[in-house]
């Protein structure tokens, strides 16, 4: 089960890592859009990094086998075209004497792996559409798809869907429901998977999540559901919350909000207004309360959905200049792991890897970067710089509890400063974010004792006390008295603080 307190990193299976060189057929490292050789060993291969790094699940993309487009020099390496839905592709697995090719023993073994080095499994399905010209649309004889499981369009016209053109499977026809629901339990209880990552939510018929909950969510409710629901209106998405049965979805909104204010210098109000503002406009954390449970949005920069890597539209913004960028994308990442929500990183986002439209936003990880032990190697003082930046973030929101389950409270914002409170069980974490291109010319001071929505509880515990830098070696330390406390930062940065043990 994937809980408020995880962080998700997600890996384009194909793209990660290669550990078994046998597999490679159709490899083709010179064509983006063919496979690049990663499989489940090289994921194994890789658990030390994974740990190293401190993420607590992994995100791979579907494993189904794939139809490709061979002539137009395109491969399903990334698992969103399928042809069969019940076995793996060999791409993936290392052969074994005794285990049936496509075996879901494969990924079980992958899961166990993983589980035993305390790291859940995000494993992403396809219920939606098909791979290109499936033979299901003509009635193939090695498939159970039967034409009559798509969507009208697609009879007429089988490069004709909804999405990217891929057949549309009619999700109202009761066969296609049966037969997916039951897949989707046999990949549950055969591997032993800790999360479902469910594509193109928004495309799927209704009444299958009527369904889902009924049999899936029923058996196996220690299965969560991630949806992808690609949007950026907070009350759409919030609908599969309410009423479709999702555990968590993905944070379009946040991510948009996000590349406005750290690149674009749009105002930090479009986080939040200040609690005691008359001003009818809402910010995007003050829409909360339209979600069942805003702490299981999962937050991101990027994503392979996404047109192109944060790092890049940092870039782009600033003219190439990679080293502000990466300042930028600091302070982005220290706010994404210390607001509400479930932290997604999408591989490479730990080293500011590059990548504009699909294709490059999935290039290979790059791991000549790295030397034996995982360590930046000094070459790249950049890629080291926010490998170290991101690695200390995770320490600090694992090692912080009000991080993943405490409220959020926004103390001040204005156009360049944003304050916010986290607490849980006396477990308490300020942040405060100068998106200023220039230094604070003069301290902030920020109320505490007489900030209506802080409980007295709270205050208490605060009274006096120190709050303790989590990102300065030096152990420099604000003192709060008068129930307030002053700050002043550097332009473009962060300052992370917890409250002082008594």
């Amino acid at each position: 089960m994937l809980t408020q307190g995880d962080i998700i990193y997600f890996v384009i299976t194909d793209r990660f890592c290669d550990g078994d060189p046998s597999n490679n057929f159709d490899v083709d490292k010179s064509n983006p859009n063919a496979y690049h050789g990663g499989d489940f060993a090289g994921i194994i291969k890789r658990i030390p990094y994974l740990k190293k790094l401190g993420i607590t699940a992994l995100w791979i993309t579907p494993v189904y086998i794939n139809i490709h487009l061979e002539n137009r020099g395109m491969w399903g390496y990334h698992g969103y075209w399928p042809l069969d839905f019940e076995k793996i592709d060999p791409h993936l697995y290392s052969k074994q004497d005794g285990v049936p090719d496509g075996s879901k023993i494969y990924l079980k073994q992958l899961v166990d792996a993983l589980h035993e080095n305390g790291i859940k499994v995000v494993l992403d399905m396809v219920v939606n559409h098909t791979g290109y010209n499936h033979p299901g649309l003509k009635s193939g004889p090695d498939t159970p798809v039967r034409p009559y499981w798509y969507n009208q369009a697609c009879l007429e016209s089988v490069e004709e869907g909804r999405l990217m053109g891929l057949p549309d499977l009619d999700q109202d026809n009761i066969d296609v429901v049966d037969y997916f629901i039951n897949t989707i339990i046999d990949w549950i209880q055969e591997t032993g998977i800790d999360c479902i990552r469910m594509d193109t939510a928004k495309h799927v018929e209704k009444a299958f999540w009527y369904h889902f909950k009924t049999y899936v969510k029923g058996k196996h409710s220690n299965v969560s559901l991630l949806g992808e629901v690609l949007e950026w209106d907070i009350d759409r998405i919030s609908e599969f919350q309410k009423y479709y049965a999702f555990d968590f979805l993905f944070d379009f909104p946040l991510q948009q909000a996000m590349t406005e204010v750290f690149i674009n210098d749009k105002s930090l109000v479009t986080f939040a207004y200040p609690h005691l503002s008359s001003s009818a406009t809402l910010g995007v954390l003050d829409k909360d309360t339209h979600y069942t449970n805003h702490n299981r949005l999962v937050t991101l920069l990027d994503n392979h959905d996404l047109p192109k890597r944060f790092i890049s539209t940092a870039m782009d913004h600033f003219n190439g200049d990679r080293a502000y960028a990466a300042k930028i994308y600091k302070l982005s990442m220290s706010f994404m792991m210390t607001t509400r929500g479930v932290p997604q990183i999408f591989y490479g986002n730990e080293i500011a890897l590059e990548g504009h439209e699909d294709p490059d936003n999935r290039r290979d990880m790059p791991w000549h970067l790295f030397d034996e032990s995982f360590e930046l190697k000094q070459e790249y003082p950049i890629e080291r710089d926010i490998f170290n930046h991101t690695k200390r973030l995770i320490e600090i929101r694992r090692a912080n509890e009000c991080l993943s389950y405490g409220s959020l409270i926004t103390l001040y914002v204005d156009s360049f400063i944003y304050a916010y409170l986290r607490e849980f069980r006396g477990n308490v974490v300020i942040t405060v974010i100068n998106n200023g291109h220039q230094p604070m010319k003069v301290p902030l001071t920020i109320a505490i004792d007489t900030h209506s929505e802080i409980a007295p509880r709270i205050k208490g515990l605060m009274k006096d006390k120190t709050l303790i830098n989590l990102f300065d070696t030096s152990d420099s330390r604000i003192q709060i008295t008068g129930g307030a406390f002053s700050i002043k930062l550097e332009g473009k940065t962060a300052g992370i603080y917890r409250l002082a043990d008594s």
